[in-house]
């Protein structure tokens, strides 16, 4: 297991003085890169070697918003390993100790060079170890089915330097990013379930098609050969 502690930041919270999603989730992704840091499998080790971890789904249940300046300790650790496949949970919790968000996550490791995935080296599971996964945790599918109703199609979004990561390819909070704006102003996130797909890159186009169902939204965000790079799901 990995934490960290940190004051909620100014720059993370939106006008109403709480955390932004985005901002919570993306202090979940930088604590899976300090836990692989801290076995010396950091960024550096998967720009120099050509492999690294590529995350494939999240599903994240929001309890509550933490404001401004309040301490929050995130915690991730791994609970499973299977051939190309790792799975690791997280949790963010105030500093009585209460959750206020908890996740399930699945990824997969990668050949960056040969971009095809290859089985998890032995280093990198003896190194994360394996823990037991969330035992109240309601865990849904990895796969999510877009609603059969006609989705409403938007404008183009061209990919920008800034949503590109380490691997070269648009970082997965990037797809979370681009599909919030497309949220009505009152929709109250309790659970965030996003599956990822296909890569896009740098001035790559990507074409949002907002799907409406009575549990939520869901935002499908594809390049225009019809491969869909992240289904993204508001509930």
């Amino acid at each position: 297991m990995y934490e960290f502690t940190s004051r909620v930041r100014y720059s993370e919270i939106k006008p109403d003085g709480k955390m932004s999603l985005t901002a919570l989730i993306t202090r979940m992704q930088d604590c899976s890169v300090f836990h692989s840091e801290s076995i010396g499998r950091g960024p550096e080790t998967w720009i120099a070697g050509g492999q690294g971890w590529m995350i494939i789904s999240w599903q994240i249940l929001i309890h509550s918003i933490p404001a401004f300046g309040v301490p929050i300790t995130t915690k991730t650790w791994a609970y499973r390993f299977r051939g190309i496949e790792g799975d690791r949970n997280f949790t963010i919790l105030d500093p009585e100790g209460n959750i206020l968000a908890e996740a399930n996550s699945r990824w997969i490791y990668f050949d960056l060079r040969a971009q095809k995935p290859m089985r998890v080296p032995e280093e990198e599971m003896n190194g994360f170890g394996s823990e037991e996964p969330l035992d109240s945790f309601v865990y849904s599918p990895r796969r999510i089915f877009l609603p059969k109703t006609e989705p409403v199609s938007y404008e183009p979004l061209r990919v920008q330097p800034m949503s590109i990561d380490t691997n070269g390819h648009v970082n997965n909070l990037a797809y979370i990013d681009m599909a919030i704006p497309y949220l009505p102003d009152s929709f109250h996130v309790k659970e965030l379930r996003v599956q990822y797909n296909h890569q896009a890159h740098l001035k790559d186009l990507l074409i949002p098609k907002v799907y409406t169902a009575e549990d939520g939204i869901c935002i499908a965000l594809g390049l225009d050969t019809g491969e869909v790079c992240a289904i993204v799901q508001f509930l």
